[in-house]
């Protein structure tokens, strides 16, 4: 029962953060308007037993598959398309070697296995080669961002690419999917998915889910002209993995220590306010390849 009361406080702590801003910090009364409605008073426990708070929540992770060439660059004639595939998510950024011979309609395939996008094992990894999964996983929301790029041995130089070592726990590929040095771009999407999509399509321990987006070939997000594009799609597949046992006291000093938040419930406003709403992808039907 003092479990359940420490908790009740909390949660209305956390809630008096939400609509009443930083000033909730200072552990003041809250005043209301002079327009005749009560004062609002907001006490928040000081005592909350952090360490006592533990859950478990359902963990996946998610890998590339592969991609198909709907209509590679140019002129189909002119030669094939030679890609180059790059992900990131919270933790990272992986990519891939330069892939030769990709002609329109043709379906690249990657051993999943080692084509981790979510839930990448910290350290330098090539998608499609080293980028192994933690069997750990992550737990919802899942979040990425996927670009294609075609390697041209002819074309304008754009910038520079400089990779730099992955801090702790994170990765990082060993070389740009754009090297600055005329790569075109093909395409890219970001695709979120919330812990209600995985709970439906995943509702057990090994269930797996595979889904296909459309790119878009416009860099940047503009409209794009009325010109032959590029049109790629790319393939990846969500597993979910065993659940895990989380305490909010290991998530709070993480929190703590990343962002500099000074209290608890400063932490927790923080994550919120860093959640957004999920990027819309249009999907292709998993039809036979």
């Amino acid at each position: 029962m003092v479990l359940q009361r420490r908790l009740m406080t909390w949660c209305v702590g956390v809630t008096a953060c939400m609509c009443g801003g930083v000033d909730v910090f200072a552990h003041e009364p809250l005043t209301a308007s002079t327009s005749g409605t009560s004062e609002v008073r907001t006490v928040v426990e000081q005592d909350v037993a952090w360490d006592a708070i533990e859950w478990t929540e359902r963990r996946y992770k998610l890998e590339a598959v592969g991609f198909k060439a709907r209509n590679e660059t140019g002129w189909d004639w002119w030669g094939s398309d030679e890609v180059m595939v790059g992900t990131e998510d919270s933790k990272g950024w992986t990519v891939s070697a330069e892939l030769s011979g990709v002609d329109s309609g043709e379906f690249y395939s990657f051993d999943p296995v080692r084509s981790c996008v979510v839930a990448v094992r910290p350290g330098i990894v090539v998608l499609g080669k080293t980028s192994v999964c933690n069997e750990a996983g992550e737990p919802a929301p899942l979040s990425f961002g996927v670009e294609l790029w075609e390697k041209d041995i002819v074309g304008w130089r754009t910038g520079f690419c400089k990779t730099l070592p992955p801090g702790k726990g994170l990765h990082a590929g060993p070389h740009c999917a754009d090297d600055g040095s005329g790569a075109d771009f093909i395409g890219r999407a970001r695709v979120d998915l919330s812990a209600l999509d995985l709970e439906a399509v995943l509702p057990n321990v090994g269930d797996e889910h595979i889904e296909t987006v459309v790119l878009s070939p416009c860099p940047s997000g503009e409209v794009c002209s009325d010109a032959d594009l590029p049109d790629y799609s790319f393939t990846f597949r969500v597993t979910r993995v065993r659940d895990a046992r989380v305490e909010l006291r290991a998530l709070l000093d993480e929190t703590l220590h990343r962002t500099g938040a000074r209290s608890e419930l400063e932490a927790i406003v923080t994550g919120l306010r860093s959640l957004r709403a999920p990027s819309p992808r249009q999907v292709e039907p998993n039809l036979p390849r």
